[in-house]
């Protein structure tokens, strides 16, 4: 899917919040998101307005999308970048929840930190773009967490990973 129309980004966000509902990450809070369909845009898949709105923006035209269609790069599905996105808004919006020791372990630095705290490692990081700093570790581990129902993949099953997803089940239980 290279190309993303408002009917699609609307079926998959709505498919996106129910599994949001049916694990407990979501809140009253969260809820204030827009999510926006947005014309274009040439380096990133979609953005979140963290630390501002809050709100989540999808290209129709993604320049990273066209180039996964021609396999120039690796793609993402729609609801995997609502996923992603949605764990960004969450952080925006009980950053307390994210700015605490127990963050710090489990993502090996803090939330806000601006730059990677280690080397990509396939048995530390769910994938290489985890590895781009801690709150991009959270939001990848949190969009397969949601897609797998909170069920670890063997593949994943290391000690560093499963540390991480331990963070996202107690997570649940602290969502206001």
């Amino acid at each position: 899917m290279w190309f993303v129309t408002l009917s699609k980004l609307n079926r998959a966000h709505r498919h996106v919040l129910g599994e949001l509902g049916n694990l407990g990450l979501w809140s009253d809070a969260m809820a204030q998101v827009q999510v926006w369909l947005r014309p274009f845009a040439t380096t990133c898949f979609g953005w979140q307005d963290y630390g501002s709105t809050g709100d989540i923006h999808i290209p129709a035209v993604a320049g990273p999308r066209v180039l996964a269609k021609f396999g120039f790069n690796e793609g993402c599905s729609l609801r995997q970048l609502l996923r992603h996105e949605w764990a960004h808004a969450l952080a925006h919006h009980h950053h307390d929840l994210v700015a605490n020791r127990e963050f710090r372990q489990a993502f090996d630095g803090p939330h806000d930190h601006g730059e990677p705290v280690r080397a990509y490692c396939p048995t530390r990081h769910i994938s290489p773009y985890a590895a781009t700093q801690p709150m991009e570790d959270f939001a990848e581990n949190f969009m397969h967490f949601v897609k797998h129902r909170g069920n670890l993949p063997a593949q994943w099953q290391t000690g560093h990973i499963e540390k991480r997803w331990e963070y996202l089940h107690r997570l649940a239980t602290k969502i206001p």
